[in-house]
This record gives C-alpha cells, structure tokens and sequence, in this order.
C-alpha cells in the first residue's frame, strides 16, 4: 500500500487549511477508510425529523447538507484522478450553493443517498489505492490554485469531518 504523507501548506489553498488540519497525523488511507461507516451511521443516527431541519434562515437542511457532502466528494474525486493522470488542463470550480439548489432530493430518502455516499467514497478508496506515491505528488491547477494529489486526499476526509462537526453542533445541539 502506498504511503501519503501530509500535504505541505503550499499544495493547497489557504480555504482548504481547516480541512486538511482536520485530519491531523492520523494515516490518511486508513482514516478515509474508517470515515466511510462511522459517518454513515452518524447520518442514520440522526432523528428523522431533522433531516429536513435548518438551523437558521438561509441554511441549507441535514438533507442539504448531505448532498452538498456527496457533491463535493465527486468533485474532489474528480480533480484528484485528473491530476493523478497528469492533466494540465485548469480544472472548473463549482458553485456549492447553486449544485444544491439545483439538486431535486425530495424524492430521496436519506438511505439512498447515504447508498450514493457509500459508493462513491469506497469508488474513491479503490481510485487512491491505485495511485503511485509520484501520482500523490503531482500537482495541478483548481479553481485556479495550484494543489496536489495528497492534498486532495487530506481534502476529502477533512471535508467530511467538518461538516459532520458542524452537524454536531449546529443541527443536533437541542435534540
């Protein structure tokens, strides 16, 4: 199995810092691993009646949220897989809030895309084992900053970490 040391500060943006932090010194294969479940079950163990729950005017819902998670992880996935391959090409950004309010989840349960988030996180655990130690390294071009594979990675278990926190103690504070 390839190792992934920690991305230093110059492979990533300045956004991405709380993210990669999140992850601390924890392996970064075996926590992506291990974060696929417990945050799974964290979703399922939330009372239905939050699912649809915001906690403020304008804030997306528990369900929101999810989407925006699942979204997100697509879309670093993609990024890391491009740069991986050694794409020059500037990867696009993504408006996070328009992909949500454009996304129709009324007519799916908080299973199904719990099922969505499964597959494409194990989807992406399958993609990163196949990387080369050089392919984590390499570094390309995002939303226009530059950002390495391994930083991606850090990204992508940091992201969900986050807004599980968020969850936590915004969304869950008075059940």
């Amino acid at each position: 199995m390839i190792q992934i040391s920690k991305p230093e500060s110059n492979e990533y943006h300045d956004f991405f810092a709380g993210y990669v932090s999140q992850v601390g010194n924890d392996n970064v294969l075996e926590r992506i691993k291990s974060q696929k479940d417990e945050f799974i079950q964290f979703i399922k163990a939330i009372p239905d009646d939050r699912y649809n729950y915001a906690y403020a005017e304008g804030k997306w819902t528990v369900k929101q949220l999810l989407r925006h998670i699942i979204d997100a992880e697509r879309m670093f996935g993609y990024r890391a897989m491009s740069i991986a391959r050694g794409e020059k090409a500037k990867l696009p950004g993504f408006d996070d809030h328009l992909y949500v309010e454009m996304a129709d989840d009324s007519k799916n349960s908080i299973e199904e895309m719990l099922k969505e988030f499964e597959v494409l996180r194990e989807g992406h655990i399958q993609m990163i084992l196949n990387f080369t130690s050089q392919a984590t390294e390499r570094i390309g071009n995002a939303n226009g900053t530059d950002v390495s594979v391994r930083a991606i990675i850090y990204i992508i278990v940091g992201h969900v970490a986050h807004h599980k926190q968020i969850i936590t103690e915004r969304y869950l504070e008075h059940v």
